[in-house]
């Protein structure tokens, strides 16, 4: 495939649906030219017609759409720290299946994915593919997880062992990436080709777009934002080994053990008699904590919040994105964020305009990550896309 076609197939791709002249608009190409590109795929069934799709006004045109039931669906495999995330989905974005089950043996998590994986390929039929997604760092060429902190996984060569198991095309990527492509194809940065995606959870890392593509950097390890020493005096130690970083200091992990220590030094807080019941604390319960003004609770929180408008001052200075996209339960709180936006004013040049978002997928972000690295991959991972063709007998030229 020559650029120009491969450029229509993503434009129908990430727009769902699209008619000749508007792709002939997009990419300043003749609708005569377009309308060869568009016939040869329609008579390799890549695409097809749509005339019930809908239109962006005046005269109905008949739209084209990516053909899924030819190129099947993906089954999405995404283990979060305390969870797993299982669905199908379309390479236009559309979830078929979801669900999720607790991990209660991290020994046995990769038999657990092996065999919940064969059981869902088994009563759906037509997936054509497996996308895992897994935090810590990730090769992504190879399909290995080089370290997951949460599994205590070793290079572990995800690829390799799902593909003989099941002989489909497998890719393998990091959470917050995944969590980048996501916004990319299905969010809040369509029309962005520079951003920088913020994930804050049990640890923190980041996506990085430049020019419309994941910047992975040399090993496949950039955005580890979470290892940037924020304080050197600090003796709150990293899961990295370092002391001082950006996730020990500001992570939900780090905002609940401040805490939890505060009360445990008989310091009054609201959800002091949270901790004796339950015997520990989540971040819902801090989030609860800052909605009724505990001051340990909004004082903890705030503190975490300071530091990451800080590591977002180094982004701008260092990425100059256009957009900063925020993940993570923090950001759902208004008094919080609206905190960070002022922090970062306090801090940032004036010259340095940037747009913060939060993420709207926050919610149901497990279930998108591995459709949405499918989506990203067809079209633009050469191998991927050839593999898919095949299995489906496809053949394009």
């Amino acid at each position: 495939m020559n650029q120009n076609q491969l450029q229509i197939l993503k434009l129908i791709r990430d727009n769902k649906y699209m008619s000749r002249m508007d792709l002939a608009k997009a990419l300043n190409v003749t609708p005569a030219a377009m309308c060869r590109i568009i016939k040869h795929f329609l008579e390799k069934e890549i695409i097809i017609e749509d005339s019930c799709a809908p239109s962006t006004g005046g005269r109905k045109a008949t739209m084209l759409t990516i053909n899924n039931q030819k190129l099947g669906s993906i089954l999405s495999i995404s283990l979060a720290p305390n969870k797993i995330f299982f669905s199908t989905g379309t390479f236009t974005g559309d979830i078929l299946y979801k669900k999720q089950f607790p991990i209660n043996n991290r020994e046995n998590i990769l038999n657990f994915i092996l065999e919940k994986s064969e059981e869902i390929i088994k009563e759906l039929e037509n997936i054509s593919a497996i996308s895992i997604i897994v935090n810590g760092l990730v090769n992504e060429k190879k399909g290995v997880s080089i370290f997951s902190p949460h599994y205590q996984w070793h290079d572990v060569p995800l690829k390799t062992i799902f593909t003989e198991k099941f002989n489909l095309p497998v890719l393998v990527e990091n959470e917050v990436r995944a969590m980048g492509m996501c916004e990319k194809i299905l969010g809040e940065c369509k029309d962005v080709n520079n951003f920088v995606l913020i994930n804050v959870s049990e640890g923190i890392g980041s996506c990085i777009f430049t020019n419309g593509k994941v910047y992975h950097g040399h090993g496949s390890i950039a955005g580890e934002i979470g290892h940037i020493i924020m304080d050197r005096t600090s003796i709150r130690k990293c899961s990295c080994g370092k002391r001082g970083c950006l996730e020990a200091e500001a992570s939900n992990s780090a905002i609940i053990n401040k805490l939890t220590s505060q009360i445990k030094l008989n310091n009054y807080s609201l959800l002091k008699d949270t901790l004796k019941i339950k015997g520990f604390l989540d971040i819902e319960d801090i989030l609860y904590g800052v909605k009724e003004r505990d001051f340990l609770s909004t004082k903890a929180a705030t503190e975490a919040i300071t530091t990451i408008a800080h590591s977002i001052d180094m982004i701008i200075s260092l990425i100059n994105p256009e957009k900063i996209v925020l993940m993570g339960d923090l950001f759902q709180d208004k008094f919080l964020s609206n905190t960070l936006t002022l922090e970062i004013e306090k801090v940032i040049l004036d010259e340095q305009k940037y747009k913060l978002i939060i993420s709207k997928l926050f919610k149901n972000i497990y279930y998108y990550t591995g459709i949405a690295l499918g989506m990203y991959s067809l079209f633009s991972n050469k191998e991927f896309t050839q593999n898919i063709f095949f299995i489906n007998n496809m053949e394009v030229n």
